[in-house]
């Protein structure tokens, strides 16, 4: 758990926190106006979940268990989500005893996140319509592009980045309709959104990411010194790179050109990549019969024919078969990360585009956790049992903070049930008949709750409602 933390750290759970209750506010203004307070403790609804926000609103706790809960759902997985409150053998789960269905329904709908300022001044169209236009265009990642940086801080901050990095692109399935989707034939799943990622190529660690808007807003990730879109994401990426230690980057075809490998050179940097038959500034020697290898000032191009005609590319001095080697072995650390991102993935279908960003930096947050925690401790561990253990120290410490109920279904009491009893307590009256039975103690009595209508004692009141109406 404290691995954990050390990325989604607790900065970012308030700001979900604070987000979530106030875009809840909004919604009950919408539906019930200004006084939305007074309107919904008048209607004594006991069941509702807007009563219940009212009295305490959307926790942190709440929030860890959401969290703890999606995870689960990963590593077992139902045909839907109503399933893991289902009391049949088939789908027998601890869900009941955590949350109530209800209430975890509630936080899905509410979950929001923090906005740059720069974006809420300014007069935003809607994300739905992802329609927007040149003069003005408003960042369409603007709902999750704060989460990303501050995740992306974290990643950087608690870890040293090795020799060797990898650059590439993952692919986060996504079908439904935005314009920031790509479709990438050659990947398992064909659409989703691109997101351009930098990881240790010898720990597999991420140490940062940028998510691809899109062809429409390309504008947001070019800079003005490179000479193509690719550059400039090599070198956003590399820019949080502030030490002067001797690193060999590796990339694929896409990424590359002689224009950025001269630019990585003079800012200090090794690179091996595959560059492209249609390469610019490919000296044309390389292609004739007879050639295997040539020089662009002191980039060193070699050509491997195999099933094809490969053209192998670094800004130093080493042997063909070994620079082949290094580089198939170094530039899977971003398809060894995907691997593990796809472990009992805690991603599902959902129309909120959010949503399968938020999910994607839960996992991983959870991969960069466990390779911490095996390098800290010295102890191996699987992708399943590392999640097992950080579900298991979620849970303990939401039960702690957040008692709806124990085992035995005995109430345990907290302010919210207080604050509902000393409400509600004016409802219970006395009825004409004295020969009904409470509901609680089975004895006779003359006393009725009016909103329940339902024979109750006095003291019998209180205990009845948090047992089953709190319920």
């Amino acid at each position: 758990m404290q691995c954990f933390q050390l990325f989604f750290s607790d900065k970012i759970i308030n700001s979900l926190v604070q987000e979530s209750n106030n875009y809840y506010k909004k919604i009950l203004i919408e539906k019930y106006g200004t006084n939305y307070m007074e309107i919904i403790l008048s209607k004594n609804s006991f069941g509702t979940y807007p009563f219940l926000y009212v009295t305490r609103g959307i926790s942190r706790e709440d929030i860890l268990a959401f969290i703890g809960m999606r995870i689960y759902m990963g590593i077992r997985k139902y045909p839907n989500i109503e399933c893991y409150w289902n009391g049949s053998f088939l789908y027998k789960t601890d869900f009941n005893t955590i949350m109530p269905k209800n209430y975890y329904f509630l936080l899905a709908k509410c979950l929001h996140f923090p906005e740059k300022e720069e974006n809420n001044e300014k007069d935003k169209k809607s994300c739905e319509s992802d329609t927007y236009e040149n003069g003005g265009m408003i960042d369409p990642r603007h709902k999750i592009n704060l989460y990303l940086e501050k995740l992306a801080e974290n990643f950087q901050k608690n870890y040293e980045l090795g020799e060797n990095i990898t650059i590439d692109e993952s692919l986060l399935h996504f079908k439904g309709r935005n314009s920031m989707k790509f479709y990438i034939p050659m990947k398992p799943h064909k659409w989703g959104f691109k997101i351009h990622l930098l990881c240790d190529a010898d720990t597999h660690y991420l140490y940062n990411m940028l998510f691809d808007p899109g062809k429409v807003c390309k504008d947001f990730i070019y800079t003005e010194n490179s000479s193509s879109l690719a550059e400039s994401i090599v070198l956003k990426l590399l820019s949080c790179i502030k030490d002067k230690k001797r690193r060999n980057v590796f990339c694929d075809g896409w990424y590359s050109s002689i224009s950025l490998m001269k630019k990585l050179t003079k800012m200090g940097f090794l690179h091996t990549t595959v560059l492209r038959a249609n390469s610019k500034d490919l000296p044309p020697k390389i292609k004739m019969e007879g050639y295997d290898k040539a020089y662009n000032d002191e980039i060193l191009i070699q050509k491997y024919e195999g099933k094809k005609t490969i053209y192998f590319a670094t800004n130093y001095k080493i042997d063909k078969e070994e620079l082949r080697n290094i580089y198939n072995i170094k530039n899977r650390g971003v398809d060894t990360f995907d691997q593990y991102l796809e472990i009992s993935s805690c991603q599902r279908k959902t129309k909120k585009w959010y949503k399968k960003i938020f999910l994607f930096g839960i996992d991983a947050s959870i991969i960069n956790a466990k390779i911490i925690y095996e390098a800290k401790t010295g102890k191996n561990s699987t992708t399943v049992k590392f999640k097992e253990k950080l579900i298991e120290q979620i849970f303990k410490i939401y039960r702690k903070k957040r008692k709806y109920y124990n085992y035995n279904n005995n109430f345990e009491n907290n302010d919210c049930a207080q604050f509902k009893f000393n409400f509600y307590f004016h409802n219970i009256q006395n009825s004409i008949n004295n020969n009904k039975v409470c509901k609680i103690c089975r004895k006779k009595t003359s006393y009725i709750c009016s909103e329940c209508n339902i024979h109750l004692h006095p003291e019998c009141f209180t205990l009845y409602h948090n047992k089953y109406i709190y319920k």
